[in-house]
């Protein structure tokens, strides 16, 4: 199922996952949050930006992308929706700052880069594993990446708010993706799985850890 609307909703024919209002009113809260010591601890992971290539995959509203290249990142934008797309080019232009940006699926993203940011969005992808391989691709010999995931606390959390049926729904989801890979919906990884995927792949260090209901995985190749 999630693959077919990957076929048939495509961004460049005017397919928009995020409503306008919506758009504006996580922007405006992303924005008001986002303060220089949360960027510090994310660019201790990362080391210095300056001059590198970085690509924010699945970007949204583009706050990050704002914050990396003011600290020196040559930064690609990458997401599906045109939304973002409009509010990440205007806090760009306001800033003063050079962005790229890239519209398409979070498979979609091309290049090679020497830092990689992916946050939250994972849950998007159509393969954990695949998407796993995909980023390990994009990324440079030496580069950095840092992956922020909601994992099955999160997924438990939601699911106490969700009505029988649909409870059920998101219950069978998540166990066909754990045991087979495959996706009838938008279904968040369990930390295992995201543990074992990366662990296959040949990176110079890993380090992967629980944080609550995120995964955070740090990597360099």
């Amino acid at each position: 199922m999630v693959k077919l609307k990957y076929y048939f909703q495509r961004p460049e024919k005017g397919y928009d996952p995020v409503p306008a209002a919506f758009a504006a009113k996580y922007a405006d809260n992303e924005y008001q949050k986002l303060d220089n010591d949360v960027v510090d601890k994310i660019c201790g992971q990362l080391g210095a930006l300056e001059n590198r290539t970085l690509l924010d995959l699945g970007g949204g509203p583009g706050q990050f992308s704002l914050a990396f290249a003011q600290r020196g990142a040559q930064v690609t934008w990458h997401d599906i929706s045109q939304n973002y797309l409009k509010i990440a080019r205007e806090k760009a232009k306001n800033s003063k700052v050079k962005i790229n940006f890239s519209l398409g699926y979070l498979e979609e993203a091309k290049g090679k880069f020497d830092v990689l940011f992916n946050r939250i969005c994972w849950y998007y992808c159509l393969n954990d594993k695949q998407f796993a391989h995909q980023i390990y691709d994009l990324l440079n010999v030496g580069g950095k990446g840092l992956i922020i995931v909601n994992n099955e606390d999160f997924l438990n959390k939601e699911l106490q708010v969700e009505r029988p049926l649909k409870k059920l729904i998101i219950k069978f989801s998540f166990w066909l993706n754990e045991k087979l890979g495959i996706k009838l919906t938008h279904v968040h990884p369990s930390h295992q799985k995201l543990k074992n995927i990366f662990s296959k792949l040949k990176f110079q260090n890993l380090n992967i850890e629980r944080n609550g209901h995120n995964t955070l995985i740090m990597f360099n190749k």
